[in-house]
């Protein structure tokens, strides 16, 4: 680069125009500094766990966690030397921070947690987490906390304004919207942006250009097309709450006032979201006789799109 120059762009395994600008976009949003977009959310997750953990440190997460997370932690960090340690809604602080001193002896390195979880839509507290985060850094290595906000989406709450280091996205779900496409996105500093960009040219997970030319045309009606999905579950979630054959509905807008959940909805939630799940009646094989009998929804394994999936 000569005086006054920017390199250009060389290789779209390091970034390519259409990425650029999506990921530029995505800042928006979220109020992140940066953005890094992937193949898919899984290669978003894992690149960042990766990057942000090495043999010997120890990781804590929330339970429940989307599958995959959930398999690539238990199956694939502890292959590592990784050490993970779960953790449910019901522990407190105290809890938390017992958990860590009587398992990780100093070596915490990074808190993930997804909120609201797959599929029961419990809450976690963001700033509490970035607290104990904060309590468990030193001078010479800081404890990150990353958010999955799949479930919210990049509208409907904002984690890295709560205090997290890094915000992770199935874009697959809402941001692309459409069931045409898999991307993942990962957002937050620029130090820690960049750390991860690194890594992905060498695994080669970035998103190609076709996939982020079909997420900018998604943000275009990302706002409009998740506010009235979450105006219609609400109507979803009434019709479930209501039904003989139903025994329990899992929906943030159920939330009692007074309860913890309810506490921690209010402070970091600015919608109920789109994501109803629910317990039949019975046992598997009346929950599979209710799957079989649909006719409008459709039986698939996704979310945020335009059409109206179920799944066991």
């Amino acid at each position: 680069a000569g005086a006054g120059e920017e390199p250009g762009l060389i290789y779209s395994r390091l970034n390519n125009p259409d990425l650029e600008i999506l990921e530029n976009r995505l800042t928006l949003w979220d109020g992140a500094e940066a953005a890094a977009v992937f193949e898919s959310g899984m290669s978003a997750i894992s690149t960042a766990l990766l990057e942000l953990l090495k043999p010997g440190d120890v990781l804590l997460y929330s339970i429940p966690l989307y599958g995959g997370t959930n398999h690539f932690i238990k199956h694939t960090l502890t292959k590592f030397g990784i050490t993970v340690i779960g953790f449910t809604h019901f522990h407190n602080r105290e809890q938390i921070e017992e958990l860590v001193r009587s398992r990780a002896d100093g070596k915490l390195a990074l808190i993930y947690i997804e909120t609201p979880a797959n599929p029961t839509n419990d809450l976690f507290d963001i700033a509490m987490l970035k607290s104990v985060a904060h309590h468990f850094s030193t001078p010479d290595k800081a404890v990150y906390l990353a958010v999955d906000n799949t479930y919210m989406g990049p509208v409907w709450q904002h984690p890295l304004k709560l205090g997290a280091d890094l915000v992770l996205y199935s874009a697959t779900k809402y941001i692309g919207g459409h069931s045409d496409v898999i991307a993942g996105a990962c957002l937050g500093s620029k130090q820690l942006i960049q750390r991860i960009k690194t890594l992905r040219t060498f695994l080669g997970c970035m998103a190609g250009p076709w996939t982020g030319w079909l997420l900018l045309r998604s943000l275009e009606t990302l706002k409009l097309r998740m506010d009235k999905q979450a105006h219609n579950a609400a109507y979803v979630a009434q019709f479930l709450a209501q039904h003989p054959k139903v025994e329990k509905v899992y929906y943030l807008g159920f939330l009692q006032p007074g309860t913890e959940q309810y506490d921690i909805y209010r402070r970091q939630c600015l919608s109920a979201g789109a994501m109803v799940s629910f317990d039949i009646r019975g046992d598997e094989q009346e929950a599979f006789r209710f799957l079989n009998a649909l006719k409008l929804i459709k039986l698939a394994v996704s979310l945020g799109s335009t059409e109206s999936l179920a799944e066991h």
